[in-house]
């Protein structure tokens, strides 16, 4: 009798420790997720809001569209809302996509695989945003100084303007995007070591 009690409490025994221990797997892959979504939050909350912000000035555009009567301010002011209405998208898209990985579900492996081909593909689409901000800094000067101040640049002198613009503007801009992507790599990177110490 004493055997067959000591082999049913070690059966339960091993039991509730290997519920536990699933319990505590799951426990340690919603912190992982959990972790692994709180450093992604630090780019896409940003994100989010300039995504918000660039969509009310693309509004504003088309708004007041109708103030731009020259064929080439038509043409910036077409080029201008096409890239601010469709790079917050992608961007916001690719973004999500990177964040709503589910370590939970995946295993190692397709979670290290579906983290690098999001975050490739992210990266990727990081550096064409810095051309197309680059030439969206350049076309948007003409259309909004016409729609907040009048001026047609394209028919008016502006004297040393884009002699001072240019380059002040191409320094400024280099050290803000440089700035911004090397933040946004960093907390991709952090992202990618929380998954890699799921191993």
């Amino acid at each position: 009798m004493e055997i067959e009690e000591l082999q049913a409490t070690w059966t339960q025994m091993s039991e509730e420790l290997e519920k536990q221990k699933k319990l505590t797997k799951e426990i340690i892959l919603k912190m992982t997720h959990q972790d692994y979504k709180d450093r992604l939050n630090k780019i896409a909350i940003p994100e989010k809001i300039s995504a918000v912000f660039t969509y009310v000035v693309a509004a504003i555009l088309l708004f007041r569209f109708y103030e731009l009567d020259t064929l080439p301010l038509q043409i910036c002011g077409i080029m201008t809302l096409f890239i601010l209405i469709v790079l917050p998208y992608f961007s916001l898209k690719y973004l999500n996509g990177m964040r709503n990985l589910d370590v939970s579900v995946l295993n190692y492996k397709e979670s290290i695989v579906a983290y690098e081909k999001s975050k490739q593909r992210y990266q990727k689409f990081m550096k064409f945003t810095v051309y197309a901000g680059f030439f969206l800094m350049l076309i948007i000067i003409p259309v909004t100084s016409k729609i907040f101040n009048g001026d047609n640049i394209f028919l008016e002198s502006q004297g040393n303007f884009w002699f001072w613009f240019l380059p002040l503007g191409m320094v400024f801009y280099y050290l803000f995007t440089r700035r911004i992507i090397g933040c946004y790599n960093s907390n991709i990177k952090k992202a990618g070591i929380i998954l890699e110490d799921l191993e």
